[in-house]
């Protein structure tokens, strides 16, 4: 870890910490940038009536350590607005001033819920704010009070959360769209320079086609916000991510105006119970959802989806667990999330995001179809790389977790993990420079098994292992 922490003030130097490069121009991705440096942040929601100052100072020192400067929140309509054209700020206003003036955070919230005066479904006591407004036009009015009030700190705006899974949205995409329409008119007349984000996407792809070839979103739209948790929520392998985003993208191509792309909400969590992890996915091996596992899954899932040559900004869920106790949507998992437990201490996938962050501090762009790897038939390996501003290299690779078809029948949770393979990997570059071979946690060593032409550079023998990850920067 010693060369990690010499080199997270380099990275403040590439990619800005504090205020420095607060500004949200950094957080849309023109479509024709070749090398382009995608922010990460972290992701946390303050419910009014159990969040202190207290709390959130210490939130705000964590981001701080971290060298982390990107945060989305929640604001919360049904809290802020509980009774019709009365707004309570209060919290609100401490904080914000907090996070952007004494910490230099830039925030990207969203909006939601229905407040129960407003909703369709007010006679649900418990589940109120996930329905329909019966007044649109109202949740117009917010916005402009809300942008108003905050437009000196915040340039961007998400419109409700996750609307294709009935937990936090009862209505249609039809329904959706004409909330965001709405929405939309209401920040864009209030503050011209805002962002509007579309409502951060849980997982069906086709709820935002019909939104943009059915509805006519696009207009109204600078960025599309998709979530990810699969190998939590979802039974697909966390390598399926790359596919994921391309659906996302081919609906933008073909139905947008060129919109950027967040993944402002992705996480894997610290919870299990034997094998089960959720209703839709089971660990098989025993390291699967362990503290040390999800460090490896952070720097998997960021590279996978960085990656991509298609992503603008990126944020985990989340800063910190939730308390046991607290009532979540979901299950345990939801409160397990966290790179820091409860108290702010600090759980191995904070060091794993700290490192990515220094690692990958300049422009880059992904090069993992340039590449052409060496491997044993029926292979396990994955491989993605990328090539940085300067002309140096970076190869992220390990073997697959969560292939269904190649676990055997032990459904207990706890098979050990064996497997080990080597690999080749033949680069498309001439890099006469040192390659450094690191852990997910930034502990470093030489790596010497590197041959060089004129023409190509030869990684040779890269061993990789069940439950591992194995980073390489080559000069």
């Amino acid at each position: 870890m010693k060369y990690f922490f010499a080199i997270i003030g380099l990275a403040c130097l590439f990619a800005g910490c504090g205020r420095q490069h607060s500004g949200y121009d950094r957080l849309l991705r023109s479509p024709d940038v070749l090398f382009y440096h995608v922010p990460v942040g972290l992701c946390e929601d303050y419910p009014e009536e159990t969040t202190t100052l207290k709390i959130i100072r210490k939130d705000m020192e964590f981001l701080r350590h971290s060298g982390i400067d990107l945060l989305r929140i929640s604001f919360g309509w049904d809290a802020i607005e509980s009774e019709r054209d009365q707004y309570d700020w209060h919290f609100w206003d401490d904080y914000v001033r907090m996070a952007v003036e004494e910490y230099g955070i830039t925030l990207i919230p969203y909006v939601c819920y229905t407040p129960q005066w407003n909703s369709t479904g007010a006679q649900d006591t418990l589940n109120f704010w996930s329905y329909p407004p019966v007044d649109y036009e109202q949740f117009g009015v917010f916005m402009r009070a809300l942008v108003s009030r905050y437009s000196r700190w915040i340039k961007s705006w998400e419109l409700w959360n996750e609307p294709d899974i009935s937990a936090y949205w009862r209505g249609s995409a039809a329904d959706l769209a004409r909330l965001v329409r709405i929405g939309s008119n209401a920040v864009r007349e209030t503050d011209p320079e805002a962002i509007v984000v579309l409502p951060g996407l849980a997982h069906r792809t086709e709820f935002t086609r019909e939104l943009f070839r059915d509805h006519g979103i696009s207009p109204f739209v600078d960025v599309v916000n998709i979530h990810n948790y699969f190998e939590t929520w979802h039974p697909s392998p966390v390598e399926a991510i790359a596919d994921y985003v391309d659906e996302i993208a081919a609906i933008v191509h073909d139905y947008g105006d060129h919109q950027s792309i967040w993944m402002a909400e992705v996480g894997y969590s610290t919870w299990r119970v034997g094998a089960r992890v959720s209703d839709h996915y089971q660990a098989y091996y025993d390291y699967e959802h362990t503290l040390d596992y999800q460090a490896i899954d952070l720097f998997k899932r960021l590279s996978l989806v960085a990656a991509t040559n298609k992503m603008a900004a990126i944020a985990w869920y989340e800063l910190k667990d939730l308390p046991q106790v607290e009532d979540v949507i979901g299950d345990n998992n939801n409160r397990n999330l966290g790179v820091a437990y409860l108290d702010h201490a600090a759980k191995p996938a904070a060091g794993a995001l700290m490192f990515f962050n220094s690692l990958f501090s300049q422009p880059y762009r992904g090069i993992t179809t340039e590449l052409t790897m060496r491997r044993q038939p029926e292979s396990d390996s994955h491989v993605v790389g990328f090539e940085n501003e300067d002309g140096s290299v970076i190869l992220v690779a390990w073997l697959r977790t969560a292939d269904v078809q190649k676990r055997g029948d032990d459904v207990s949770g706890e098979v050990k993990d064996l497997r080990q393979e080597k690999i080749d990997i033949v680069i498309p570059r001439a890099l006469s420079g040192t390659a450094t071979l690191y852990t997910e946690l930034g502990d470093a060593t030489a790596y010497e098994q590197v041959e060089r032409s004129a023409a190509e550079t030869l990684v040779r023998d890269l061993t990789l292992e069940g439950g591992k990850i194995a980073i390489l920067h080559i000069q």
